[in-house]
């Protein structure tokens, strides 16, 4: 696979390069954005340190011969080695379903499964692949949307959980936004790449939907898709319809 040029002068660009930012995950070639609101990762875990603050890194160092269908399946992998994760298909082999653990972080229900969100994400990406808008078949035994589309986040602060914020909370989400802006449009050669950008993440897209100017300039000609039926379109997890998705895939 031969990485797009867009996405090497991103990798190479030094307000990127400076702060080894958060990019994203998936397929930089695919012509589907999907934008979250941010990472529910904690700060403490392994996916944080070893996936989520390296993800820069993780992109940078990649070796671009390795195609999406060889990358080594990870979930399976009888000690999960974080020195195989790809980028380019993350988890690679998670099956659709969601793993639930209880407090003690032991698995209750769908072991080798996914999180809420990357479920809808794949059965967004289904829904618009029956709908004959993209080649990969239809997937209901493992994740795969990654292979079209490229996933990223608004705010690149994670957050296991953003209810009952404080002021200053949400002053640093706002500011924290407003930087990830300065950072796309400086970069916008990769991001206005993509013929279609789904906003899922709610408000948090509030400054996009009110000034068209900020979203082309970080996004150009793209179909930007951000609400259905005049409401925004929230983070894609556990409170989402099938009929809100399969809308959503409509417009794509």
């Amino acid at each position: 696979m031969e990485c797009l040029k867009e996405f090497k002068d991103l990798l190479q660009n030094p307000l990127w390069e400076k702060g080894k930012h958060y990019v994203g995950l998936g397929n930089p070639n695919a012509e589907i954005l999907i934008v979250g609101k941010e990472c529910a990762v904690d700060e403490n875990s392994d996916s944080y340190k070893c996936e989520y603050s390296q993800n820069y890194n993780l992109w940078k160092n990649r070796d671009w011969s390795i195609k999406v269908e060889d990358v080594k399946n990870w979930i399976d992998n009888p000690i999960l080695d974080w020195k195989i994760f790809d980028p380019l298909a993350p988890y690679s082999g998670q099956r659709f379903a969601v793993e639930r653990r209880n407090k003690n972080g032991e698995v209750i229900s769908g072991k080798g499964g996914t999180s809420a969100t990357w479920y809808k994400y794949q059965k967004l990406i289904n829904f618009i692949r029956e709908c004959g808008k993209l080649d990969s078949p239809v997937n209901t035994t493992h994740i795969d949307f990654y292979k079209d589309c490229f996933i990223t986040e608004l705010n690149e602060l994670c957050r296991p959980n953003n209810h009952r914020l404080s002021a200053e909370e949400r002053r640093k989400i706002e500011e924290n936004i407003r930087n990830r802006f300065d950072l796309m449009i400086a970069t916008n050669s990769f991001w206005s790449h993509f013929e279609t950008v789904i906003l899922a993440c709610g408000p948090y897209a509030d400054a996009l939907r009110a000034d068209p100017k900020l979203t082309q300039a970080i996004f150009g000609c793209a179909k930007v898709i951000s609400s259905v039926n005049g409401k925004k379109i929230p983070q894609l997890s556990f409170a989402i319809s099938n009929d809100l998705l399969r809308e959503i895939a409509k417009q794509v």
